[in-house]
């Protein structure tokens, strides 16, 4: 993989309406991928800044020049993830802030049209790739996802909610850790892939926190791997295995 091996991006997002009823000051400021943050408490401190891979301006409304959309998002971070991914690269994206961060919005988004988060523009992508790959070899993939949710220190498939059950985390001695048990289910289309994270979104834990009426409360990670198989002109054929695309903790 050329470049960094870890990029950081950070977000900030609009106000929400207790923040806004409180009648709150963003101390956020950012220019090109800084970022600078103020003390309210110390106004005439100097404010910090901080360089990042991306600085994400999300603040105002998408009528700003300078707003970053769920597209401008995906563009820089996911497509760039799905490229390495294809190339046999096991590759992350991990989301991580407080409560009521945008974490869940960043990476899974919403419904509507331009809502969309990383995870679903990610999984849309990967089909498309793999059409144009079977339209142009002898090739053939195959695609299993998974997505489970970590709650007080317990692992939940939410791809099966019926298991309630605290699935274990083991130790594979070549592979790694992985969870025993999860559900593995295989998918031929970005349809199979939207009905299934609809399921898993509706199974996770949701309960009102003081900064959020509808926090996740919750980690979760949603995986998906695919294995391309390739035709020789013996009839042999030869199976490689692709990067696995991996969201976390958000």
């Amino acid at each position: 993989m050329s470049g960094a091996s870890v990029k950081v991006a950070v977000r900030v997002r609009p106000f929400n309406s207790r923040e806004m009823s409180k009648e709150s000051k963003c101390i956020i400021q950012m220019q090109g991928n800084t970022t600078t943050i103020s003390n309210p408490k110390a106004p005439k401190e100097p404010a910090k800044t901080f360089s990042f891979d991306y600085s994400y301006w999300s603040h105002t409304t998408p009528e700003d020049p300078s707003f970053a959309s769920q597209n401008l998002v995906y563009n820089d971070i996911g497509k760039e993830m799905l490229a390495h991914a294809f190339e046999g690269y096991n590759v992350c994206i991990f989301a991580y802030g407080q409560t009521g961060a945008g974490k869940s919005y960043t990476m899974m988004g919403k419904q509507e049209e331009g809502q969309e988060g990383i995870i679903p523009m990610l999984c849309e992508d990967l089909f498309e790739k793999i059409n144009e790959d079977t339209n142009k070899e002898e090739l053939s993939y195959s695609v299993e996802v998974s997505y489970m949710e970590i709650y007080c220190e317990r692992v939940r498939d939410l791809l099966n909610p019926k298991n309630k059950g605290n699935l274990r985390v083991r130790e594979h001695p070549l592979l790694g850790p992985y969870v025993e048990d999860l559900s593995k289910l295989a998918v031929t289309s970005y349809t199979d892939i939207a009905d299934l994270m609809d399921a898993g979104n509706k199974a996770r834990t949701v309960a009102a926190t003081n900064m959020n009426e509808t926090s996740s409360r919750s980690h979760a990670v949603f995986t998906s791997s695919s294995h391309k198989r390739n035709m020789t002109a013996k009839d042999l054929s030869t199976e490689k295995v692709r990067g696995d695309e991996k969201t976390a903790l958000f």
